[in-house]
């Protein structure tokens, strides 16, 4: 899940992955797309001619995306259109609604400082694992601490790009 509309992780995941065999979803605005909460691209950024499955790699993106063709949640009417529904799940595809079930969510570079995104990750965690980590260099704000205590998200003292190093050497000696 990538809550940002860089293509950082998009970038990551082409890099990891050139062969596809991925889908990415993301979060459309109900001006736009009325009724229609998510699109589903495929590895080459074509909508998908299948749904992904529970066995499909997938990257979320909540609140949209650049690539492929610029789907943004940012209006405070786009909020509240998926925050009236959130409560429900109607706004979070039920591919991500399954394989969350039972896991658990590690957050890299998300702050917890404001109400949007801890209600937002409130719901995204939903129904998952009672376990969570996150990455989070600087001393969390009493809200973060309060929400990461309430939701069970441990907080990972290092900064991202030492947490993505690590990462990314792991992933390369997984593969190699």
């Amino acid at each position: 899940m990538d809550t940002w509309y860089d293509d950082t992780m998009l970038a990551a995941l082409k890099t990891t992955r050139p062969q596809g065999g991925w889908h990415q979803l993301q979060g459309l605005s109900q001006s736009e797309h009325f009724g229609q909460w998510t699109a589903d691209y495929d590895a080459e950024g074509h909508v998908a001619d299948t749904p992904a499955t529970d066995a499909t790699p997938l990257l979320y993106r909540p609140i949209g995306g650049r690539s492929p063709v610029g789907n943004y949640l940012v209006s405070d009417s786009d909020y509240v259109e998926v925050l009236t529904e959130i409560d429900i799940q109607t706004p979070i595809p039920a591919v991500v609604q399954e394989r969350r079930k039972g896991r658990g969510f590690l957050f890299l570079g998300c702050r917890f400082d404001d109400q949007l995104t801890r209600s937002f990750a409130r719901q995204i965690m939903k129904r998952s694992s009672d376990a969570h980590w996150a990455v989070l260099p600087d001393e969390p704000t009493r809200m973060e601490a309060r929400f990461l205590e309430e939701q069970g998200i441990t907080r990972i003292p290092m900064t991202l790009a030492d947490f993505a190093a690590q990462l990314t050497d792991a992933l390369q000696a997984e593969t190699a």
